[in-house]
Parts: C-alpha cells; sequence; structure tokens
C-alpha cells in the first residue's frame, strides 16, 4: 500500500511525464512511441490518484477554516455534476472516448484538486525537488528542439513559478533560472501571455525585494490589489456597453489574423460567439457540461469546444455556479496570503494569484497541464496555516529541505 505523500508523488510525476509528451508531440517531433491514447491514459491515472486522496484521505485535518473546505468540497462537487452531466448527455459511447482523451473537456478541471497538495507543508519539499529537476531536464531537451515553434515555452511551463522562489534558490540555482528565462523570451517573443507571464513574475520578484528591504502599508497593497482585481469587472462592463478593452488597447487592426503579429486582437471574437451562444442557448447559469461547444462562425463550426480564454471556458462548461466557485477559492487565497502571513514569499504567491485572475481573462485555458496545476498548488499553499506563520529564514530552510 502507497502512503498518501507517495501517491500525490506518483500523481505530480503522471502530471509531468503527460505535460511533457502532450507538448512535445503537439508542438514538436512526434514520439510514436506514445500515440494518443497512451498519452491521455498517463493524464487520467495521474487524475484518479487525486480524486482517490480527495474522496479516501484526511487531507481535510491540513486546513483550518470551514469556510475555505466547503467552497472548496462545492467546487470539486459541481466539476463532478457537469463531468457526469457530459456523460448523459451523450447519445452514443462513441462519443465518450473524445471526452476522456482530451485535455480541455473531462480532464480539463482536475487540477483543481492538486489544492491537497499545497495546504500540506509536508509535500512542499518533495515537490518543489521534483520540480526543479524537471525543468532542469526539459531545459536540456529543449535546447535540442530550439527551432520549433515556442516548444521551449510550453515544456518549461513552471518557470513563471520557480523565478519567484529565486530569493530562496542557491547562487548556481539562481543564475540557471535567469539563464533559462531569457532563453524561452528571446525564442518564444511570439506568444504574448508567455512572455506576459515570465515578466510579471519579475515584476513580483522586484516587489518582493522592495518588501524585503522597505515597510510598505499593508492598506496600500491591499489597494491597489483591489483595483487592480477591478480591471476584469470594469473590462466586461465596457463591453457589455459595446466597447472592446482589447481593441482600446491594442488599437483597431482590420487586417487578417497572424499568431506573429503581437497587435492582433484575437479576444474580442471569442467574447462574442461564447457570449452569443450562451445567450441562444440559455446556459449562462449552468453551462453546457465539461464537453461543451459553442457556434462559431469565425472557424465554421458548430461546436468549437476549445476556448483560448480561460473565464469563457470555465463559463462555457459550469456556468456562472462554476466561474464564482472557482475564482471564489482563489480569492480567499489571495486574501489570505496577503493579509495573513508572516513570510514574504507567501505574499509573493498572492500577488502570482492576482495577475493569475487577470490573465484568466485574456489567456490562461483550462487544461490538465503544469500551468494550471502549479496554480492551484499555489491556491493550496496559501490556504495553509503553517506555511503562512513560517518566516522568510523558515521557508528558505523549508525549500532547502532543512528543519523549518
Amino acid at each position: 500500500m502507497f502512503s498518501k505523500k507517495q501517491l500525490i508523488i506518483i500523481s505530480f510525476v503522471l502530471a509531468i511525464l503527460f505535460h511533457f509528451v502532450f507538448y512535445i508531440n503537439y508542438y514538436g517531433p512526434v514520439i510514436s512511441l506514445l500515440h494518443r491514447e497512451q498519452i491521455y491514459l498517463i493524464a487520467l491515472l495521474s487524475a484518479m490518484i487525486m480524486i482517490f486522496v480527495y474522496l479516501g484521505t484526511y487531507w481535510r485535518s491540513d486546513i483550518k477554516g470551514r469556510g475555505a473546505i466547503l467552497l472548496f468540497d462545492l467546487l470539486v462537487l459541481w466539476i463532478i455534476i457537469c463531468f457526469f452531466r457530459s456523460i448523459l448527455l451523450m447519445r452514443s459511447l462513441s462519443e465518450l472516448k473524445p471526452f476522456l482523451f482530451s485535455n480541455y473537456m473531462a480532464l480539463s478541471l482536475f487540477p483543481v484538486l492538486f489544492f491537497i497538495v499545497g495546504i500540506n507543508i509536508n509535500y512542499i519539499n518533495a515537490i518543489d525537488k521534483i520540480l526543479i529537476g524537471y525543468i532542469v531536464l526539459a531545459t536540456l531537451v529543449s535546447f535540442f528542439f530550439i527551432n520549433y515553434f515556442e516548444l521551449q515555452l510550453f515544456l518549461i511551463y513552471p518557470l513563471f513559478f520557480l523565478i519567484i522562489t529565486i530569493p530562496l534558490r542557491s547562487f548556481w540555482l539562481k543564475i540557471f533560472l535567469i539563464t533559462v528565462s531569457i532563453s524561452v523570451i528571446a525564442v518564444s517573443l511570439t506568444n504574448r501571455a508567455g512572455i506576459l507571464r515570465l515578466l510579471i513574475s519579475y515584476c513580483i520578484l522586484t516587489a518582493y525585494y522592495i518588501m524585503l528591504y522597505i515597510k510598505v502599508n499593508r492598506k496600500l497593497v491591499n489597494t491597489m490589489v483591489f483595483l487592480i482585481l477591478m480591471i476584469p469587472l470594469a473590462s466586461l462592463y465596457l463591453a457589455i456597453k459595446g466597447q472592446s478593452v482589447f481593441q482600446m488597447v491594442l488599437g483597431e487592426d482590420n487586417s487578417s489574423y497572424s499568431q506573429l503579429n503581437p497587435q492582433a486582437d484575437t479576444r474580442t471574437l471569442l467574447y462574442y460567439e461564447v457570449f452569443q451562444d450562451l445567450h441562444y442557448t440559455d446556459t449562462f447559469i449552468f453551462g453546457k457540461g465539461l464537453n461543451a461547444g459553442y457556434y462559431s462562425e469565425a472557424f465554421e463550426t458548430f461546436k468549437r469546444e476549445v476556448v483560448e480564454v480561460g473565464f469563457l471556458q470555465i463559463l462555457l462548461k459550469t456556468g456562472i455556479v462554476g466561474f464564482i466557485l472557482y475564482i471564489s477559492v482563489i480569492i480567499s487565497a489571495i486574501i489570505r496570503a496577503l493579509g495573513k502571513s508572516k513570510n514574504l514569499f507567501m505574499k509573493s504567491l498572492g500577488l502570482l494569484l492576482v495577475s493569475y485572475i487577470i490573465l484568466f481573462f485574456v489567456e490562461n485555458q483550462i487544461a490538465y497541464n503544469l500551468l494550471n496545476i502549479i496554480i492551484w498548488i499555489v491556491v493550496g499553499m496559501c490556504h495553509s496555516e503553517k506555511l503562512r506563520s513560517l518566516t522568510n529564514q523558515e521557508f528558505e530552510k523549508l525549500l532547502r529541505g532543512q528543519t523549518a
């Protein structure tokens, strides 16, 4: 029998393996030894292990506060309802295979279960070591395929998180992370969201050093965070009034879409088509299920199942109910990290989640990949009272495997 910690490590390693092979196949040379079905079996096994941990272990003892547990349980319950709702709406068994073997349908929302990993202080060092090991190996592999379009960026997705940990790292690991960041930015400039994610992490890193040496008023920080979180709401309000914030920022561009054009507005159309579909099908409240698609005139399909914007994706598949539950757990984590942490690293993670919410309305696709898995580990960490109670020095010792 495996212990809870061993099961979680196995699930995390499987998720990493799936992420690596999925993006190698998608953006790089195809690995013939692993076909599409075999790849997704890895992800399904990883998700099933986390479902077992959620249902069959006493993970709730790692978190204090019934409100946070209730919110998370409601979110997981709603995801499960949306999952089985999709199956019940299928007209034949032939629809089950593409549903299960899809990164953006059946598996898409199960990264939230890695919340369980983040809340337990005993898992952090092991997860961190595995993540560092993966980044080093994936970086070395990516250099052999540096000419493949944006492959390096996707292979080392967790870099946005590791940048924030730079103050807690050894000298050579700091140099490594900075060097890899420069490499990714140099070869992946066409991926606006990916580059922006890295630049935001460096902004948070700068804020860390400022807070380390200068006492910053907590009310000022909270006010700034509140104003930043109001940006998506203000943008949605403008959209209702018929004004696109994307066109206001990027300007009018009537040329045909090109991924190589950094000024192309690729989001207004998505918002328009998804909102139109939800309006005509009257599914704004409860969504259409995890296998949902929307009618897209631009992409010439009656059921486009992938949306490049996380907010639209979760709205389409789980409705306003799912969105409120999803965002509430994250906002709760932000409040705890910024207001109830003794160490600056946890405050940095709170700022990271703030940036995630902003990008959630622009990018941050919901999928079973390391971006979403790392985010939900961070959400769990921000809910962990033990992690928030550590000092800066104790947290550094924790990452280095010393007694906190």
